[in-house]
């Protein structure tokens, strides 16, 4: 009898929109935005080590929201900015 390894039942996993961090960034002030998405079911998190965004680095904090990049000045405004992306170009 021959067995398939390529038939193995996988679960639904459901679409989540995608927010990246640069670490370097997540230091100068996005750690708190960071904190406050992680909460949240219905966004998956990552952090790269750079963005190669370095300029957008240097002169606020920022992140990539399905594949757009958002700024901000502080974090709750960050925050804010994420959700109004996600409002207006949502993955789901």
């Amino acid at each position: 009898m021959v067995f398939s390894l390529f038939r193995k039942k996988k679960e639904a996993q459901p679409l989540k929109n995608r927010v990246e961090f640069c670490i370097t960034n997540l230091s100068l002030g996005a750690a708190d935005a960071y904190d406050v998405l992680m909460e949240r079911d219905d966004i998956d998190i990552e952090e790269s080590g750079c963005t190669s965004h370095c300029e957008i680095c240097e002169q606020s904090i920022f992140a990539i929201v399905n594949g757009e990049i958002v700024t901000a000045d502080d974090a709750e405004a960050l925050v804010q900015a994420i959700d109004e992306e996600l409002k207006h170009n949502p993955l789901i």
